[in-house]
């Protein structure tokens, strides 16, 4: 691998994608980003993806599940990583990706973390601390 991982990332909502794409590339990684399960099977099947982050609600009945079984049987080895909000998330999706995030209880240094353990000799660079003003207490 030269740079940074190519990881694509398959959400339906485009402001999700444009929140992951921002912060993986803190990361040091190349993007490509998929909004349904036609364009994620097909990116995987044309381009070189080193990981890929799946949400698992996607429009039209559709699910992250069925798009990561649909890219296990083009390229088994492929990383997978399940984005959720939903805690119930059935024991069938978990078993067919490498890893589950759920959103809103995981934290970007999770996902590097995910990243590094997937992907051990991808160069990628810490995510940058924000930098928030301590706030002021009133005596």
């Amino acid at each position: 691998m030269g740079g940074g991982p190519k990881i694509l990332c398959v959400d339906d909502m485009e402001v999700n994608l444009q929140v992951r794409v921002l912060l993986l590339q803190q990361f040091g990684c190349e993007t490509l980003t998929a909004s349904n399960a036609g364009t994620a099977i097909r990116t995987v099947a044309d381009e070189p993806i080193d990981l890929v982050l799946i949400d698992y609600h996607l429009a039209n009945g559709e699910t992250g599940e069925d798009v990561a079984r649909d890219m296990r049987a083009i390229k088994p080895h492929l990383p997978l990583v399940m984005l959720t909000g939903d805690v119930y998330l059935p024991d069938s999706a978990h078993k067919c990706v490498d890893a589950v995030l759920t959103k809103g209880q995981s934290s970007p240094a999770e996902l590097l973390d995910i990243i590094q353990r997937l992907l051990p000799d991808a160069k990628l660079r810490p995510r940058k601390p924000m930098l928030i003003p301590e706030p002021k207490l009133k005596h």
